[in-house]
């Protein structure tokens, strides 16, 4: 059992949310993390939990982590996560989540409810083998100094996506109308400068659905625009991406946190 690491992610936490005394959570507030869930996370095969960041404790955990990794939900805590991400990509998430403290204390509390943290790593399944996971995570719960009391978190299989063994790196996705920040940190610690956004906003809506597998047909009809603004959207963005097909983009999106 990795103790070290697992207190350095335990500090971490404790740190993002100030501290702060456990808040409950009110039943309608459980209407917003599912529209929130359905919103902001919808890839592949996934399993999402909600995380008492104060109390480092899993308040709720989806079946579908058992089909995932062969895991069971009543054994998944913050601390059995830890100690069972690969070796190799431990010191990586201790930086990243150090990072997203750091990058977290600086934004008013209204902010704090308004970004997207997105990075992966390597998880150990149940039978030893690994998997790749996206991790993405929003904040869903503060108190009124803005410390981050709960999130929602969804692990995505990106395995299949994979093109090379090294981890994607950290970015901070806005939402609402906030400025977004990608790969501002490396797995080697290497700080980016964030890049303006190379797509508009329709084109990440059209990108997401498309990647969700969705046909330009579905696409113009979820939208409320015609078949042939699409074609010209998905034109664009390839070549803004410089991709000859969206299964390039898909693993292209991930690696530079498009999504």
């Amino acid at each position: 059992m990795d103790v070290s690491r697992y207190n350095q992610a335990k500090q971490t936490w404790q740190e993002i949310a100030k501290y702060a005394p456990e808040a409950d959570l009110p039943y309608s507030f459980q209407l917003e993390i599912y529209k929130k869930l359905l919103a902001r996370f919808h890839l592949d095969s996934y399993y999402y939990y909600i995380f008492n960041v104060g109390n480092i404790e899993m308040e709720f955990v989806s079946e579908s982590l058992n089909s995932i990794l062969g895991w069971s939900v009543d054994g998944f805590s913050a601390e059995y996560l830890v100690n069972n991400i690969h070796p190799d990509d431990k010191s990586r998430f201790i930086m990243y989540e150090q990072e997203v403290t750091a990058f977290f204390s600086k934004l008013t509390p209204d902010q704090v409810l308004k970004y997207k943290v997105s990075y992966d790593y390597r998880l150990r399944c149940a039978d030893g083998s690994y998997k790749w996971l996206l991790q993405q995570i929003s904040t869903i719960q503060t108190n009124e100094d803005g410390a981050v009391v709960r999130v929602l978190g969804v692990h995505t299989d990106i395995s299949h996506l994979k093109t090379e063994n090294k981890g994607i790196n950290l970015s901070f996705i806005g939402l609402d109308g906030e400025p977004s920040y990608y790969s501002v940190l490396t797995p080697s610690g290497k700080r980016n400068t964030p890049p303006p956004s190379l797509f508009t906003a329709r084109e990440k809506e059209i990108i997401q659905l498309a990647l969700m597998g969705k046909t330009t047909s579905e696409i113009a009809s979820s939208l409320y625009i015609s078949t042939h603004t699409v074609s010209v959207h998905r034109k664009n963005i390839l070549r803004k991406s410089n991709c000859k097909s969206f299964i390039e983009l898909g693993s292209k999106a991930l690696r530079e946190g498009w999504i």
